[in-house]
């Protein structure tokens, strides 16, 4: 390596709270380093590389200092994807052209499991071209589905918001003295962190009935008579589940055709709640809410984990030490020391390791009627989501 060369930063995937953060961590870092003297960022992810439509971030931006705290994305991503059938390789060599005419040598790419593997792929094509690189990921996704590390940024604050709003829902809930199912949905297309997250509501005041998760089937059978025992007991009735839950044949529930007459599944994709709402209207005549969470789980900022924030930041100024130092396919990970209070310890692994396989919530979280889970989850969740509100409880004491 040169002893003084260029870095570029890449955004990937989707949205987080967070990913601004490691987006600060990198950028201000890359600073320190006397081996870097110019700092690119691509627009839009790997496209801005490919079209060579780079941001020049050497000297500070104007408020600079507020992107740890900006939501979303600074950078922009892209849904492209390089095609690895293409024969002539057209988008690495364009790739590999902008590197070359700007003297990049150190590639950060912030993103998830999805964004390990596009770079793992592009750092062997560029090795395969006996270019000098340093190539370091910073992992993120509210998912939580990156192998190899104790908990990705971006989840921490996306469980946060789901604990917290769902606390809101649940005590919304029981305004009225009528009957009433509510059911949300939450992001999650193979992994139920997120839904799990939910269980998190009750140590603030009341949490959801049930909960389904990706890892276990889902039946929609068995969802009507959980939800009529609850009814029949409670009068009211909370749900929780993951757009990505199946049923016994493999199909996420958005592509059940049985529920979802005439929906286009390919702009429904990953949206369960007019599928859940119609299959409990078949069911039940109470009064029924269908609730999807949506985009503010992955980009909302205001019910943001500090400590989430915090390690963002962390994993992005380790990614630039690691890369000046010499390391390359290596993604910056971090794994929690044993005992209490918690803390992180911040290490490298192999992206071929990353790559390997997705991370799913252990079974071990869920219980044995597949329609909660179980408290040990709240041991691994609350250190990182941060301190609760408390609400006030009413003890009922007629007169």
């Amino acid at each position: 390596m040169d002893n003084q060369a260029n870095a570029i930063y890449i955004q990937s995937g989707g949205p987080t709270a967070v990913i601004n953060a490691s987006a600060y961590g990198v950028i201000t870092e890359c600073r320190n380093q006397p081996k870097i003297h110019r700092i690119y960022a691509s627009e839009h992810g790997i496209l801005g590389l490919i079209k060579g439509k780079l941001f020049d971030i050497t000297e500070k931006l104007p408020g600079e200092e507020y992107l740890p705290d900006t939501p979303s994305m600074l950078f922009g991503s892209c849904r492209y994807e390089i095609d690895e059938g293409d024969q002539e390789q057209s988008d690495y060599h364009r790739v590999l052209d902008t590197l070359r005419a700007l003297h990049i040598r150190y590639i950060f790419i912030n993103g998830g499991n999805g964004s390990v593997r596009a770079g793992l792929r592009l750092g062997r094509f560029l090795k395969s071209q006996d270019y000098d690189f340093s190539l370091i990921v910073v992992p993120k996704t509210v998912d939580n589905d990156i192998s190899c590390i104790d908990h990705a940024p971006g989840y921490p604050s996306a469980a946060r918001h789901v604990a917290l709003t769902v606390a809101e829902l649940a005590r919304d809930m029981m305004t009225y003295d009528t009957e009433l199912i509510v059911f949300a949905e939450v992001m999650g297309r193979n992994t139920g962190f997120l839904a799990a997250a939910s269980t998190a509501a009750r140590k603030i005041d009341m949490g959801p009935d049930l909960i389904y998760v990706p890892e276990v089937t889902f039946s929609k059978e068995k969802f009507i008579d959980d939800v009529g025992q609850v009814l029949k007991k409670k009068g009211k009735c909370f749900a929780v589940a993951a757009e990505g839950v199946k049923t016994a044949d493999g199909r996420f529930l958005f592509e059940d055709v049985s529920i979802n007459k005439g929906m286009d599944m390919q702009k429904n994709m990953g949206g369960i709640t007019p599928c859940i709402s119609q299959l409990l209207r078949e069911h039940f005549s109470c009064k029924i809410r269908g609730i999807d969470l949506g985009l503010m789980q992955r980009c909302g900022i205001h019910n943001v984990s500090e400590t989430d924030r915090q390690e963002a930041e962390q994993l992005g100024r380790l990614a630039v030490r690691a890369a000046v130092s010499g390391e390359s396919f290596r993604m910056v990970t971090l794994n929690r020391e044993p005992g209490r209070p918690y803390q992180a310890i911040y290490e490298l692994v192999r992206l071929e390791d990353v790559a390997e396989k997705d991370n799913c919530l252990p079974l071990s979280y869920v219980t044995e009627t597949e329609n909660d889970i179980r408290e040990e989850f709240l041991d691994y969740i609350l250190p990182l989501i941060g301190t609760l509100p408390k609400y006030t409880v009413l003890h009922r004491k007629y007169i």
